[in-house]
């Protein structure tokens, strides 16, 4: 990207908040605690035992709509160039572009008044309409030719994703076997109110299809602004493959057997 300008915003990779507490308390139960304090039979039944929890809220990664001009078919009479009797995908890229270079990709500009976010609306599973509102978005100006006369002016990231947040607990038990051995025993829920949490939208890409009355129209395609994943498997994450344990999952209990000496 050579449009210094279009590029200027947070990086996708961006996490602006991210909150983690966690808290750990040992149960008043068993030898040396305020209640059942004995030792023997008592203790290694009802001693040992502790809860805890780690809770995490972070907000979502920068979003960025981008347009292709080049997907569809254009009628050849909106436009003073007999180039455009041809496909309009035929062209070089860099012809629609305002510095006819290549290495630069064409960005909407904003419709103001219009909200950005279609807030209210179900954002996954069948059935999905989109979080992000195509009708916030238009094309640059173009001249007579068909050529874009600048860049977009959406900024970079100008959308957040969702945000999310899950809570873990884990209820433990250690028991001294001998001086130098203790038996520990663990029962670990990821995700215990079972939150969905939705990911990025996949496409978020809006093809350029102008009409008589709209040379600045743009199509969403199949899907656009939608959500369709969970944020262990969004593309815009920075991990070498989604985890199958611990954050973004649906709720999971892990039972753990461990021996200390």
């Amino acid at each position: 990207m050579n449009c210094l300008e279009c590029d200027k915003g947070p990086s996708i990779y961006d996490i602006r908040h991210n909150f983690v507490a966690d808290a750990v308390y040992e149960l008043p139960f068993g030898r040396g605690k305020s209640f059942l304090n004995s030792s023997g039979a008592i203790d290694k039944v009802a001693g040992g035992w502790q809860i805890s929890s780690i809770g995490l809220w972070h907000t979502g990664h920068p979003l960025t709509v981008g347009m292709d001009p080049t997907k569809n078919n254009i009628d050849p009479t909106l436009f003073n160039n007999s180039a455009f009797t041809q496909s309009f995908s035929g062209f070089p890229y860099s012809y629609f572009l305002a510095n006819g270079d290549d290495r630069d990709s064409q960005r909407p500009d904003l419709i103001p008044g219009v909200p950005l976010i279609l807030h209210n609306q179900p954002r996954a599973g069948n059935g999905a309409v989109p979080y992000i509102n195509p009708a916030a978005f238009q094309a640059p100006p173009v001249d007579p030719n068909g050529g874009f006369l600048r860049f977009g002016n959406e900024p970079n990231g100008v959308i957040r994703a969702l945000d999310s947040w899950q809570v873990d607990f884990a209820l433990t038990k250690q028991t001294r076997l001998t001086e130098r051995t203790t038996l520990e025993f663990a029962v670990q829920a990821f995700n215990i109110f079972n939150h969905v949490q939705l990911g990025d939208p996949g496409n978020l890409t809006l093809a350029y299809q102008p009409t008589a009355t709209n040379l600045q129209a743009l199509t969403p395609g199949g899907g656009f602004g939608q959500i369709t994943s969970t944020v262990n498997f969004n593309n815009n994450n920075d991990n070498k493959a989604s985890p199958n344990t611990g954050t973004g999952l649906p709720r999971q209990l892990q039972f753990m057997v461990r021996v200390k000496f």
